[in-house]
């Protein structure tokens, strides 16, 4: 497999063989019954070393996202490798659900997938139970470990977290936080270190990548459902986030 930008998160569940990794310039090696995880962003390449290589592939992406790094890795550990200790049922469980027709195939597709990340993120000695909670911060706010979100923006960023392509206004978040418009951005951009509309389209961008990786909605209704009336400049503010147009990111996901 040539070397490729991957434009969402993957877990892949080795099924035969052995093979060699190289995850932006590191080298992997990885064999049946393992687990790897491959985060958004980087590049990927894979070598077999041997005839019969084989694997499941899991793509999606996280509701956190901040340039220069990974949510799951940096705040919860995800290892790049670990042995299966019955991960493999989750991702049997995953593909069933995909092959679905009815409109439960994507919340059974999501609820799995939130165990199985929750599974691996409990062997690691990880609290599972605030994966939806928003810690999306600098890189170096993660690392330190030392700010705490102020309540009244959490408040927001939970609401916002849960309610992604509901219409905001800057007086109703004001309004939701209890701050005047100006404490209310400096505030918000200080804990989470964005303004709360870059904070909002990139909310509205992992939605749009999640449907677009899990169901056969056209790419307008997908960019009406996010709140934005305007297909073509959609798939602009799409491809700068992600990188590929939405047409060309469910291409490479079937691939």
């Amino acid at each position: 497999m040539p070397e490729s930008k991957i434009p969402y998160s993957m877990l892949r569940y080795i099924t035969a063989g052995k093979a060699i990794f190289i995850i932006d310039g590191k080298e992997i090696t990885v064999e049946k019954n393992q687990v790897v995880y491959i985060p958004r962003g980087c590049e990927l390449s894979c070598h077999a070393l041997g005839s019969t290589f084989s694997f499941m592939s899991i793509r999606f992406n996280t509701s956190v996202y901040y340039d220069g790094g990974d949510f799951l890795k940096d705040y919860y550990e995800m290892p790049d490798v670990l042995e299966d200790r019955g991960e493999k049922e989750y991702f049997e469980k995953i593909y069933d659900a995909i092959h679905l027709e009815g409109a439960e195939r994507m919340f059974l597709v999501r609820g799995y997938l939130e165990l199985l990340i929750g599974k691996i993120i409990e062997r690691v000695g990880k609290d599972n139970a605030h994966l939806k909670r928003e810690v999306w911060r600098k890189e170096n706010s993660l690392n330190s470990g030392t700010e705490r979100m102020d309540e009244r923006i959490r408040s927001v960023v939970d609401f916002m977290v849960l309610h992604p392509t509901e219409t905001y206004t800057t007086a109703r978040l004001c309004e939701m936080a209890g701050l005047g418009e100006t404490r209310f951005r400096k505030l918000f951009k200080e804990q989470t270190g964005k303004s709360p509309g870059e904070y909002l389209r990139d909310m509205r961008m992992t939605v749009a990548g999640r449907r677009l990786l899990l169901s056969a909605e056209s790419v307008s209704d997908i960019a009406y459902s996010v709140g934005y009336e305007d297909v073509n400049f959609f798939i602009r503010v799409f491809k700068k986030y992600f990188g590929v147009t939405p047409n060309q990111y469910r291409k490479v996901s079937k691939e």
